[in-house]
């Protein structure tokens, strides 16, 4: 089904690098930094105060009546003194809009960010002054770099008290909530009247799901919810708004594209984190086996097909999986579909070790002309949605009855490196070792999960053992936290899974590290009655950083590793026990053996489960790539071999 929030700019079709680069983004933040100050705003009595008359609205009822003509089946938050306004407007829809309130504002964010992946469809998200909106920060940087979105409204004090030093305002040196949100959101509204809403709702729910989709914010004082104005309700943004346009990439450049893929002799496609936004799923299947060429993925990208399709070749980069390593590294092209060339999947852009562009050719598809060229020079740079991009290839493609060449050798290339790759892992996966071999435990959770399942990655070595041994049987059932990495992503964000997939199965695999970040969220769980499941890796440490200093520091390990200072042992609270004390289910497994019956027994239940899964802290993710902290050296493979071709 076609999404209305992953559009393409008709302006632009394919150009040279240099040519793009001359360009202005359409979706440039300076398009959206024409804020209003606070100067025009002295304290001052509003023009409308009391009840409504018949013809006038309160601001907390213009804003309830909206998102119920947005259809918005949830709003998120945390109450206080500057969210009681609109609060009041939403009991009036409660039997239209669902009130959550997770025990953190950042939880908030982070479930409707994963709702938004999901079902494509932003919730209303809120928080009162001062520290709510700081405390949801994280979650809204986290939906903008992963190109995720929800509506959120933050308090602000009365207009009569602004500049004031009032309880909360945040004054000094001419600051407020808006310009500190803004490099984080699309856009940032400072209504300071209540007709301004009229034109800010429909504008905000249009910009947010147009192109690159992101969250946007209104700063709002809390009297305008009660103040009143002559309004009436606006109409959502039409779909036919100038806003949600389509690209206008011609037909000869597709072709182009075509004649160098049929032409290649070691063709890839890469498909990045595009092809979630623009759920451009089956596209890119059908496109792929058109065509007849192997796809890999960005970790943004995982699931973009099938683990077990036959064209599939897994993850590239400094965690990736071996074959889609090489195999990015060895080809002659590459059609790159939404994806950024970050450090972590590129080996920190080093030559010999994931990419060799040049002499490798790129073909790159991006919805944000920003993004092309931005890390390797292109071939071909096509500024274009997703899905709109591979429904227009394969059209051609099969009109013109275009298709990989003769492939015979690199197909017998990825398929020697899948065999090594196999090979390697699978003993692992069978381990009866204590503590638990991670890869033991991701195996038996990918037999025993339903096709269905979504997982949800929180950050940190659980992350990055998901990215190697996780494998998604549909496609789109696998979500994790990119550009910005915020700890407590999955923890909260599988109830945000839970809320959009209500008859899934939702898992999030998290670190000891990242749960005790946000364990409020089993009691909102259990409040709410969102089933999910937390499979808690516990090797007592913040493991990713432990590595780090191992690897990189010798082993001078400070501030790594949970221990008793007066025991001198490592510790951690009785995680089980404490999902019990909120009134969840919680198992700890010491025991591969263990595993599989309690993992089966939790996604059965239809009860909030943690299992506490004490994990071998000795044992590291293989490093099939590579990544660097300059000016420390890269960081060696320790699975294959690198050299520059």
């Amino acid at each position: 089904m076609s999404l209305p929030y992953a559009r393409s700019n008709p302006a632009v079709t394919a150009n040279t690098m240099g040519d793009r680069m001359s360009r202005r983004s359409s979706y440039n933040s300076s398009n959206y930094g024409n804020y209003s100050s606070y100067q025009s705003y002295a304290p001052q009595q509003s023009s409308y105060s009391g009840m409504p008359g018949s013809n006038e609205m309160r601001g907390t009822d213009i804003i309830a009546e909206y998102l119920v003509k947005e259809k918005i089946p949830y709003i998120l938050g945390y109450a206080g003194h500057g969210a009681i306004g609109l609060l009041d407007g939403i009991y009036k829809q409660k039997d239209k809009i669902r009130h959550i309130s997770p025990r953190v504002e950042q939880a908030a964010g982070f479930m409707a960010d994963v709702y938004f992946r999901l079902t494509g469809q932003p919730l209303a998200v809120y928080a009162s002054t001062g520290p709510g909106p700081m405390n949801m920060m994280i979650s809204v940087a986290n939906a903008f770099y992963d190109n995720s979105a929800f509506f959120l409204i933050t308090g602000q004090v009365p207009t009569t008290q602004v500049n004031s030093g009032a309880l909360q305002d945040d004054y000094r040196y001419n600051g407020d909530m808006s310009s500190i949100f803004q490099p984080v959101v699309k856009k940032s509204w400072r209504i300071r009247k209540v007709e301004e809403l009229t034109r800010a709702l429909p504008e905000a729910f249009s910009l947010m799901k147009t192109g690159r989709p992101g969250p946007v914010h209104f700063d709002m004082p809390y009297n305008l919810y009660i103040e009143t104005a002559p309004v009436s309700v606006p109409e959502p943004a039409p779909e036919s708004s100038p806003l949600n346009w389509r690209s206008s990439v011609s037909d000869s450049t597709i072709e182009r594209a075509l004649d160098l893929l049929s032409r290649a002799q070691k063709p890839l496609i890469l498909a990045g984190g595009g092809i979630r936004v623009s759920n451009a799923f089956e596209a890119l299947q059908a496109a792929t086996e058109q065509l007849e060429i192997p796809v890999y993925t960005s970790f943004m990208g995982k699931g973009a097909l099938p683990h077990d399709h036959r064209l599939h070749l897994g993850i590239a980069g400094v965690w990736g999986d071996y074959p889609a390593t090489e195999a990015a590294r060895n080809a002659d092209l590459i059609l790159a579909i939404g994806a950024r060339f970050n450090d972590l999947h590129t080996g920190s852009w080093i030559p010999g070790y994931v990419y060799n562009i040049p002499p490798t050719k790129l073909i790159q598809v991006d919805i944000d002309p920003g993004e092309i060229g931005r890390n390797y020079p292109v071939e071909i740079g096509i500024e274009a949605d997703a899905k709109d991009f591979l429904t227009r290839l394969l059209n051609i493609a099969r009109a013109k009855g275009k298709r990989a060449g003769n492939i015979d050798g690199w197909r017998a290339e990825i398929s020697n490196w899948q065999s090594d790759w196999r090979n390697f892992c699978e003993p692992f996966e069978r381990s009866s070792e204590v503590p638990i071999e991670p890869r033991r435990m991701l195996a038996d959770m990918v037999r025993i999960s339903p096709p269905e399942t979504i997982m949800v990655d929180d950050v940190g070595n659980c992350q990055v053992w998901s990215e190697q041994y996780w494998k998604p049987k549909i496609a789109g059932t696998h979500l994790t936290s990119g550009g910005f990495a915020a700890m407590g992503f999955g923890v909260c964000g599988v109830l945000g899974a839970k809320l959009a997939r209500p008859d899934s199965p939702c898992v999030t695999l998290c670190g000891d590290g990242g749960f005790m970040m946000t364990p409020h969220a089993v009691a909102t769980a259990v409040e709410y009655n969102l089933p999910a499941v937390w499979v808690l890796q516990n090797n007592y440490a913040i493991g990713t950083i432990r590595d780090l200093q191992r690897v990189y520091l010798d082993g001078r390990e400070l501030g790594t590793s949970f221990v008793n200072e007066q025991t001198g042992q490592l510790w951690n609270p009785d995680f089980s026990k404490m999902a019990e004390a909120m009134g969840a289910r919680g198992i700890r497994i010491e025991h591969p053996d263990q595993f599989g019956d309690a993992y089966g027994e939790a996604l059965r239940s239809n009860i909030p489960t943690v299992l506490d899964v004490v994990i071998n802290r000795e044992t590291g993710v293989p490093v099939t790539g590579t990544w660097q902290m300059p000016p420390i050296p890269e960081v060696q493979p320790t699975f294959g071999q690198r050299k520059i071709l």
